[in-house]
């Protein structure tokens, strides 16, 4: 991993650049992994669960350039989020030059940045791709970001499944329980996003059983992620996600007993 300026930063896949932008900064609240006792969430996150929120940008070889969400935005969240224009400007990309958005799944966090205030879309040339179980579960739901979003840029959403190759060596990776139609990305044969299967590092490599509140279906997601975690495990991957913190932002995983424990990729 490289580290291009605060708020960025890079892995090479191949003739993929692969950038991890922080959008914005989260305060989750005491109550977000519902099953942990108070004493052993205050030990991995002293003073409170705050965590990132990411979006990845990929600069393939041919120049063609992908989205991966679109983090918060600046109109949610206390203005919690915002930065991922900015930060885009400073590797000298213009809005208009991403082709395609892939979205992981359509919470606030992931899909409201790709609104502006007036509900027009700041990407206006980008496909938008998702799973097609994400965009029946949002739509309609207009009081949400994913609803707003699904009615605001309809006529460009293409629908995906697992497995479906997205070209540059991009596959679909089917994650649910965080959502019905979260989905991660396989990347060639040693990489991979994998959306929200991981909100905290210090609390869930360890234990895959560990869930937030936000999950849809959480003895589902608990079982993703586990069979997640033995499959980057076995593979090596190297992996980044839509809440992996700075000092984390790119890892592998390797077997610790009965659970897991990051390394440096």
């Amino acid at each position: 991993m490289s580290r291009t300026m605060e708020g960025i930063a890079r892995h090479q896949v191949g003739e993929t650049e692969v950038f991890c932008l922080t959008d914005g900064l989260l305060d989750l609240g005491p109550d977000v992994f519902p099953e942990v006792a108070p004493a052993r969430r205050e030990a991995a996150h002293p003073g409170g669960v705050r965590i990132e929120a990411n979006v990845h940008l990929l600069r393939h070889g041919d120049g063609a350039l992908d989205l991966v969400d679109t983090g918060c935005g600046p109109l949610i969240y206390g203005g919690a989020g915002g930065r991922l224009p900015a930060l885009l400007a400073s590797l000298g990309i213009a809005p208009d030059r991403i082709g395609r958005i892939i979205f992981t799944h359509l919470h606030g966090d992931h899909a409201a940045g790709a609104l502006d205030a007036g509900g027009r879309p700041v990407f206006p040339a980008a496909k938008i791709l998702m799973h097609e179980k994400e965009l029946a579960f949002w739509q309609g739901r207009e009081d949400t970001a994913g609803g707003r979003l699904i009615a605001a840029c309809g006529d460009r959403i293409e629908t995906v499944r697992d497995g479906d190759d997205l070209g540059h060596g991009l596959r679909v990776w089917f994650l649910p329980g965080h959502t019905p139609g979260h989905i991660g990305l396989r990347l060639g044969a040693g990489f991979a996003l994998i959306g929200d299967l991981v909100h905290s590092v210090q609390l869930q490599i360890g234990d895959p059983t560990v869930h937030t509140r936000y999950d849809t279906d959480s003895a589902q997601g608990d079982a993703t992620r586990q069979a997640a975690f033995e499959t980057i495990a076995e593979e090596g991957l190297v992996i980044s996600g839509g809440h992996l913190m700075w000092a984390e932002k790119f890892l592998r995983l390797e077997r610790d007993g009965a659970g897991f424990r990051s390394v440096a990729p």
